[in-house]
C-alpha cells in the first residue's frame, strides 16, 4: 500500500503542477490550477498546498514548496475574504467550505512548517488565525448538512494544535459531542439534507453514503484520534463498519440511493476527500477496514486518466476530461496517510478475502433509506424506494434495481441519477460531446412531451418473499403525478442467484429500458433474433437474454452518465401480453461459490 500511495500522490501532484498557471502577471490567475474539464479555476484548488508539501518532504525538491506558496498567494488574491473566510469559488458566495480549506492549511503547518521560510510560515499562521476566528463564530454550519459541523470540529481542533487557543478546542469538543450525532438503528449516519431530522413520507432519513464515508466519518475519526476522545472514536468506528456493506469488491461505493448522489463518482463523492484515511486510522483490530482502504485506493489508481482522478472508470472511453477537483481533494488523503505512516497497516494485503457486502448472503432491509441489498454467491444487487428528495430528478426510487455487481466482472447495472442536472454548477461537470442518458433500469412512457417513469413513483409497494423482491407501482412524472385520467401500473420482480439476475416486468404501456454497463472497448454480439445480447468483458462474458426481442436503438454505441462515470449499452423491450422477462447471466470461467 505504501507504494500505491506514494506513486499515486506523485502522479497526481505532477499533473496538478502542470496545470498550475504561471507568468501571466495577473494575480487572480497566477498560482491557480486550470481545470481541463471545466475550463476554470476551482476555488478550493489551493488545498493542493498540503499534498504539494508532502511531495516536497518525500522528494526534497523545492519546486513543490514554490508551487504550494503560489497556491496560497492565488487564494489570497481571489477567494480570501476580509472576515477570515474563503469563498467556495470566485463567483460563489458560499463560505462554509472554509472548514476544508482550514484543515489542509493546518496540516501544512502541523507536518511541514519546517519546509517554509520564516516569512511564509508567519503569513500562513496569521491566515489560519483569521480563518479560525471566522469558523468559531460561523454558526450557520450547525444547521447545515452534517458533514459541515463534524468537519468544523476537526478544523477547529487542528487550529488549537497549531495556534494553542483554548476556545477553539472547547468549540471543537462541543461540535463533536457523540451524544448529538445522528445515527440510525443500523448505525448509518444521516443528515445529508436539511432539515436533518426531517423524515420523508416513507420514513426515510437523508443519508448519503459518499459524503458519510469520504468526509464526515473520517473527520470524526481524525478528530477522535487527535483529541483522544474515545467516544468519538467509537462512534466513528461503529459508523464506518455500518457503511461497509455498501462497499463493492472492486473498491467502489454503492451510493445509488444517496440523497446527494448527484456527486457520486463510483469510488466515492466528487468534492470530498476519500475514505481510506478514516478506515486506516481505526484499522488496528479490524482487517475489513484495511481491506476497504486498499481496495478503494487501487480503484482510485485505476480511475486515473492522464495523471488526474476521473469520476468513474469509463471517462477516457467516453471522451470526458477528468475534473481536477477530484484530484486535489483526494490527494489530501494520500498525503495524510503518508504523513501519519498509516501505510504500515496495509502491509498484509489479503486480496483473497471478501468484503462484508459479498460474504454476507441473503436480503437485508434498510428502512431508514427504504432500500434492500441482495447477495448470492458472486452477485449482489440493490433495490431502492427511497423518497427523501434532495432535488427533483435526483436519485432513483420506485423500487428500482439501482445496482447489480458481479465479484469478478464488476458493475453490470447502475442507476445513477434519474435526470442529470447541475445542482451545484461550480462543483459538477458538464458532459462534453457524449450521448448522456439515464443508466437506470426502468419502465418509461411519454405523453405530450412529459416522461412518466417507474423511477418517480414515491408510493411504490415493495415486498420480499423468499429470494424474490417485488415492486408494484404506477408510472409518474418527475413531480410524482400520474397521467391524468389513466394510471399506468407496473410490477417488477427481481431474483438474484450466484451467476444470474432475473427480472420480470409487468406493464401495458411504455418501454422497458435496461442499460447494461459496458465500456466502448468491449465486443458486443446479438443472437437469437434479438433475444440474446453478449458482451465480452476482461474476466468473462455477460449474457442478457429475454423472452421478447430486445432492441438496441443506438446499435452498439454506448450511452454515458457522469453519475457515476459509466458507459452502458442501451437495451429496450416492448411488452407482449403485458409482460417481459430479462435474465442477466455471467460466464466467468470460474466457480462462483454456488
Amino acid at each position: 500500500m505504501a507504494e500505491v500511495c506514494r506513486d499515486l500522490l506523485k502522479e497526481w501532484c505532477e499533473a496538478m503542477h502542470r496545470l498550475q498557471i504561471r507568468n501571466t502577471n495577473n494575480p487572480r490567475l497566477d498560482g491557480g490550477l486550470l481545470c481541463p474539464a471545466c475550463g476554470k479555476i476551482h476555488g478550493r484548488c489551493f488545498e493542493a498546498m498540503y499534498p504539494f508539501l508532502c511531495m516536497a518532504a518525500l522528494e526534497r525538491d523545492e519546486k513543490w514548496v514554490k508551487a504550494a506558496e503560489r497556491l496560497f498567494i492565488w487564494a489570497e488574491n481571489t477567494v480570501s475574504q476580509e472576515d477570515g473566510s474563503f469563498l467556495n469559488d470566485i463567483d460563489s458566495g458560499w463560505k462554509g467550505t472554509t472548514v476544508f480549506n482550514v484543515i489542509q492549511l493546518a496540516d501544512c503547518l502541523l507536518f511541514h512548517e519546517a519546509l517554509l521560510s520564516d516569512e511564509t510560515r508567519s503569513a500562513w499562521r496569521q491566515r489560519l488565525k483569521l480563518a479560525a476566528e471566522f469558523l468559531y463564530r460561523f454558526d450557520e454550519l450547525k444547521d447545515n448538512n452534517i458533514n459541515y459541523p463534524i468537519s468544523n470540529a476537526l478544523a477547529l481542533y487542528e487550529c488549537w494544535l497549531v495556534l494553542h487557543e483554548e476556545r477553539y478546542k472547547r468549540k471543537a469538543e462541543e461540535l463533536a459531542e457523540p451524544s448529538g450525532l445522528p445515527f440510525t438503528e443500523h448505525d448509518l449516519l444521516y443528515g445529508e439534507g436539511v432539515p436533518r431530522e426531517k423524515r420523508s413520507p416513507r420514513g426515510c432519513r437523508p443519508i448519503d453514503i459518499g459524503y458519510n464515508v469520504e468526509e464526515t466519518l473520517p473527520s470524526l475519526a481524525l478528530y477522535g484520534h487527535l483529541s483522544g476522545d474515545r467516544r468519538a472514536l467509537e462512534a466513528a468506528e461503529r459508523g464506518l463498519a455500518a457503511h461497509l456493506p455498501f462497499l463493492l469488491e472492486n473498491g467502489a461505493w454503492d451510493n445509488s440511493f444517496g440523497t446527494r448522489n448527484y456527486k457520486w463518482s463510483y469510488w466515492g463523492s466528487r468534492t470530498s476527500d476519500g475514505c481510506a484515511l478514516g478506515y486506516l486510522l481505526l484499522a488496528d483490530d479490524n482487517p475489513d477496514f484495511v481491506l476497504a482502504a486498499i481496495r478503494n485506493l487501487k480503484l482510485l489508481k485505476e480511475c486515473t486518466v492522464d495523471g488526474l482522478l476521473a469520476g468513474g472508470p469509463h471517462y477516457r472511453l467516453a471522451g470526458q476530461a477528468p475534473c481536477v477537483h477530484h484530484t486535489f481533494t483526494h490527494a489530501n488523503v494520500l498525503a495524510g496517510i503518508l504523513d501519519r505512516n498509516l501505510v504500515r497497516k496495509g502491509a498484509d494485503d489479503r486480496t483473497e478475502r471478501r468484503l462484508p457486502r459479498q460474504r454476507t448472503e441473503g436480503i437485508r432491509y434498510y428502512p431508514e433509506t427504504e432500500s434492500w441489498t441482495a447477495t448470492k454467491g458472486s452477485m449482489t444487487a440493490t433495490v431502492t424506494a427511497c423518497d427523501w428528495e434532495y432535488l427533483p430528478g435526483g436519485h432513483v426510487g420506485g423500487g428500482t434495481l439501482s445496482l447489480l455487481h458481479h465479484e469478478r466482472l464488476g458493475t453490470l447495472l447502475c442507476a445513477g441519477m434519474s435526470r442529470y442536472t447541475l445542482k451545484e454548477p461550480n462543483n459538477m461537470q458538464v458532459p462534453c460531446r457524449v450521448r448522456q442518458e439515464c443508466l437506470a433500469v426502468r419502465i418509461e412512457a411519454e405523453k405530450d412531451g412529459i416522461v412518466y417513469s417507474s423511477l418517480y413513483d414515491d408510493d411504490v409497494r415493495v415486498s420480499v418473499e423468499g429470494g424474490l423482491v417485488t415492486a408494484s407501482g404506477k408510472l409518474r412524472d418527475e413531480k410524482h403525478r400520474t397521467l391524468s385520467g389513466r394510471e399506468q401500473s407496473y410490477c417488477f420482480t427481481y431474483q438474484v442467484s450466484g451467476k444470474e439476475l432475473r427480472i420480470r416486468a409487468e406493464f401495458n404501456d411504455g418501454t422497458l429500458i435496461c442499460p447494461l454497463v459496458s465500456g466502448a472497448d468491449e465486443a458486443v454480439s446479438v443472437e437469437e433474433n434479438g433475444k440474446r445480447v453478449i458482451i465480452c468483458k476482461k474476466n468473462g462474458q455477460v449474457l442478457m437474454e429475454s423472452n421478447r426481442e430486445m432492441r438496441l436503438p443506438y446499435n452498439t454505441e454506448r450511452i454515458f452518465n457522469l453519475i457515476p462515470g459509466l458507459q452502458a449499452l442501451r437495451v429496450q423491450i416492448n411488452p407482449q401480453a403485458g409482460w417481459a422477462e430479462v435474465g442477466i447471466r455471467v460466464e466467468s470461467g470460474e466457480e462462483d461459490g454456488l
